[in-house]
């Protein structure tokens, strides 16, 4: 993805050295809020998130980390912004089809050396908690929310996007319970999204409610897959869970 397509998404980019800034043309005062000092706005105990900081009452920000192998080496640092440009795809693709997901308002793009340093500026998910924290909190209610993700996920999948890091921790609840997918700084939109890859994501998931509930950190519910695959076949009318294929 080009500078050009990020302009047609509707952002416009700005150099105020040391920062390279992407921002949305509709908040042509966000680069002023963001361009000076080293760190973007205040921590916060966002419930069951990490390394979220506040900027204004609306915004907050993440810092671009790398996952598995290369986290510890590597950490912020990366050699090209294509993961950043990316995200801001998927996330306006995701938002056009009306998904549930945070709206990407701005980058900060630092250049040190071989490296960039990026920091994503969304819109704040007023009183949201992620599933993994809701699950531990609100057992009783599980089925409901582990329904309703189950629909989210194959709206995603319908939207032809495929999430390569889909846990319980990248799914986010607000206030009235409606789930949310987030950091898609590892979603990838494709022309035709492969079954083999849907396949993948619901398993990962699926694998992920698993892992914590062995772990004693939640409860799952009775009967909690078949509302996951009944959420995930409600997108599609007259489809079934064994239907989809994916029942696992």
């Amino acid at each position: 993805m080009d500078w050009a397509a990020i302009e047609n998404l509707g952002y416009d980019v700005r150099v105020s050295t040391p920062y390279t800034i992407i921002h949305k043309r509709s908040l042509p005062l966000l680069p002023e809020l963001i361009a000076g000092g080293p760190v973007l706005g205040t921590d916060t105990s966002v419930t069951g998130r990490t390394s979220i900081r506040i900027i204004e009452p609306d915004l907050m920000v993440r810092t671009l980390t790398h996952g598995g192998a290369f986290r510890n080496i590597f950490k912020a640092r990366f050699l090209t912004v294509d993961r950043s440009l990316r995200e801001l795809d998927v996330s306006a693709h995701l938002i056009s089809h009306r998904i549930l997901t945070p709206e990407i308002v701005g980058l900060r793009i630092r250049k040190q050396g071989f490296f960039h340093f990026i920091e994503v500026i969304t819109r704040m998910i007023p009183d949201s908690i992620d599933l993994l924290a809701y699950l531990e909190k609100s057992p009783d209610d599980g089925l409901n929310v582990i329904r309703d993700t189950g629909a989210l996920i194959r709206a995603v999948h319908d939207a032809r996007v495929y999430h390569a890091d889909l846990h319980v921790k990248n799914i986010v609840l607000d206030r009235g319970k409606r789930p949310w997918i987030i950091d898609l700084d590892s979603a990838y939109r494709f022309i035709d999204l492969p079954f083999i890859l849907k396949y993948k994501n619901t398993r990962r998931f699926i694998h992920s409610l698993k892992k914590w509930d062995k772990k004693e950190r939640i409860r799952l519910p009775q009967n909690w897959k078949q509302a996951f695959f009944s959420g995930y076949a409600s997108s599609a009318p007259g489809s079934s869970a064994p239907g989809s294929g994916l029942d696992m």
